[in-house]
C-alpha cells in the first residue's frame, strides 16, 4: 500500500526479498555501503536500515534508484482504484504476489553457480566487462590459470542477468577433451553440451526470434578453443539476440570478439602514494579471516606483502597460502625455496578445477607445441622480466628474430608469459611457472615429435 508521503508499506515476505536481494547483489558486486549510496543516490543510513530489515515502509523512489543501481527493473506503480455505480471505489481482488515482489523477480539462470566472496581489486574489470558484454556479442576473457577468469566471468553474468529477460546459462567445458589430442571427439562433446542447454530447460530454444535476448557464458575453453570459436560464430548467427563470454586462458579467434585481459592482484602500493592496501594483501587477509577468524596478520603487514609478490597476486595462489596458513605460520612460506613445494602439497579441488597448483600450470604446458615449451623453459631461466633483445641473446641464433618473436608472442597469448605493455614492452614469468619448469618438466626433444598443432599457426 502507498501513502501519500511516498512511503508504501510491505509485508514480511517482500522485506525478507528485498534485504535478500541488496545484500547479496551488493556482495556480489564487490560494493561497501557507502559505495552503494554512492551509486543509487540513497543514503547509507536507508541502506543499512532495509538491509537489517528495521525499515519496512521505505520510500518507492529509493526502492527504484537501488534496484536501478543493480540494473534491476523498477517497481510497478500500483493501478489507480475504479469507481463503482454507487460511488464506492471498487476493491481489486487480492492477489498472493506484489508488483514490489515481480520488480525482484530476475530471469532463469541455467547451470552452475558459484557462490563467491566480494570481487576484490575486479570493480574496474566487472565494470568494462558489464558495459561490453551490453554493446558486444561476443566477449572473451583471458588470463593465467588461477587468475580469476571464471570468478569475474560469473559475477558479470549475475549483474547482466536481469537485462536478458530470457535468461543466463553458464556452460562449464573444463570436462571436454582437448582438441589437440581427438579433434572429432572434442567437437562433438562441446556440441553435446551446447545442445543440452536445448535439452529440458530450452535455453536457446526460440532465441532466432526477433526480441530474443539471452547471455551465454561458455568457460574454461583454452583446449577447445578453435571449436569454440567455430561454434560461436554459428550460435551468434543462429540466434541474433544471443550475447556470448568466454572464458579462456588463450583468446579464440573469431573476428568480433572483444577479448579483456584479466591482470593478477596488485601487489604494490598505488602509484600516487595512497594509503591504500593493495588488492593481492586484501584478498588474502580476507581469506585469511575467512578460514582463521582468530589469526591476527595486521603486525606483519610487510611479510604479507612480501609474500603476495612472491605469488605475483594471483588469486588462486594466494588462497591456497592462506589455507596453508592453518598449519604452518607465515615464516615457514616465506622461507627460501619452500613457498611452492609447500602451496603445492594443499588439495586445490575446494578452490579450483585443478587438485594442485602444479596441475593448472601443466594444464597449459600441455597445450603447447614442443618448440613453445623449450622456449618456455629457456625464458625460465631468464631473470624477469626481460625484452624481446634479452630472449634473442639467449637464443644464440637458434632461432632468427622473427621466429622468436612469434613463439613469444604465441606464450603470451597462451597467458603463460605475462606482458607489461609500455613503451618497450617488457615479458616476465610468472614464479608458480617458474617454479614448475624448473622441477616438474621435462624439456622436450628438438625434434617436438608429437606435438599439438595450431598454436604455432
Amino acid at each position: 500500500m502507498q501513502f501519500p508521503n511516498g512511503l508504501f508499506l510491505l509485508d514480511r515476505k517482500d522485506i525478507h526479498r528485498l534485504r535478500n536481494f541488496l545484500i547479496n547483489q551488493r556482495k556480489i558486486s564487490g560494493w561497501t555501503q557507502e559505495e552503494l549510496s554512492e551509486r543509487s543516490g540513497v543514503s547509507v543510513r536507508t541502506i543499512r536500515n532495509l538491509e537489517t530489515g528495521s525499515n519496512t515502509n521505505p520510500r518507492r523512489s529509493s526502492v527504484d534508484l537501488l534496484l536501478s543501481a543493480f540494473g534491476a527493473t523498477a517497481a510497478v506503480a500500483e493501478p489507480a482504484a475504479s469507481w463503482g455505480s454507487a460511488g464506492w471505489p471498487v476493491i481489486p481482488e487480492q492477489r498472493t504476489e506484489s508488483h514490489f515482489s515481480h520488480a525482484l523477480e530476475l530471469p532463469p539462470w541455467h547451470g552452475p553457480w558459484l557462490l563467491n566472496d566480494p570481487l576484490v581489486g575486479r570493480q574496474t574489470d566487472l565494470r568494462h566487462v558489464v558495459a561490453t558484454v551490453q554493446r558486444s556479442r561476443l566477449v572473451a576473457l583471458t588470463g593465467a590459470g588461477g587468475v580469476g577468469k571464471s570468478r569475474l566471468a560469473h559475477a558479470a553474468a549475475v549483474q547482466l542477468r536481469p537485462l536478458f529477460r530470457d535468461g543466463v546459462a553458464v556452460a562449464d567445458l573444463h570436462d571436454c577433451p582437448p582438441e589437440h589430442l581427438d579433434s572429432a571427439l572434442a567437437g562433438s562433446e562441446l556440441l553435446r553440451i551446447v545442445r543440452e542447454l536445448d535439452g529440458e530447460d530450452g535455453f536457446l530454444r526460440g532465441g532466432s526470434q526477433a526480441g530474443c535476448s539471452r547471455l551465454l557464458v561458455l568457460d574454461n575453453a583454452e583446449h577447445v578453443v578453435e571449436h569454440t570459436a567455430r561454434i560461436a560464430r554459428n550460435l551468434l548467427s543462429e540466434h541474433p539476440g544471443l550475447h556470448l563470454l568466454i572464458t579462456s586462458r588463450r583468446a579464440p579467434s573469431v573476428g568480433a570478439a572483444e577479448t579483456w585481459d584479466v591482470e593478477p592482484l596488485r601487489v604494490d602500493g598505488p602509484e600516487d602514494g595512497e594509503a591504500a592496501v593493495p588488492s593481492a594483501v586484501e584478498h588474502f587477509l580476507r581469506r585469511v579471516q575467512a578460514g582463521l577468524p582468530t589469526l591476527d596478520l595486521s603486525n606483519h603487514l610487510p611479510l604479507v606483502a612480501q609474500l603476495c609478490r612472491l605469488l605475483d597476486g594471483i588469486p588462486l595462489a594466494l588462497e591456497i597460502a592462506a589455507q596453508r596458513l592453518r598449519s604452518l605460520p607465515l615464516t615457514s612460506l616465506l622461507q627460501s625455496g619452500s613457498l611452492f613445494p609447500l602451496l603445492d602439497q594443499v588439495d586445490a579441488g575446494r578452490l579450483s578445477r585443478h587438485r594442485t597448483l602444479s596441475e593448472s600450470v601443466r594444464w597449459s604446458y600441455d597445450l603447447l607445441p614442443a618448440p613453445h615449451q623449450e622456449l618456455l623453459h629457456e625464458l625460465a631461466a631468464v631473470q624477469s622480466p626481460f625484452s624481446l633483445e634479452d630472449v634473442l641473446r639467449v637464443q644464440q641464433g637458434h632461432l632468427d628474430a622473427t621466429q622468436v618473436a612469434h613463439l613469444l608472442a604465441d606464450l603470451a597469448d597462451a597467458s603463460l608469459v605475462h606482458i607489461e605493455r609500455q613503451l618497450h614492452y617488457k615479458y616476465r614469468v610468472h614464479g608458480l611457472v617458474r617454479h614448475w619448469l624448473l622441477t616438474h618438466a621435462r624439456r622436450p626433444s628438438p625434434a617436438g615429435a608429437g606435438a599439438p598443432a595450431g598454436l604455432g599457426s
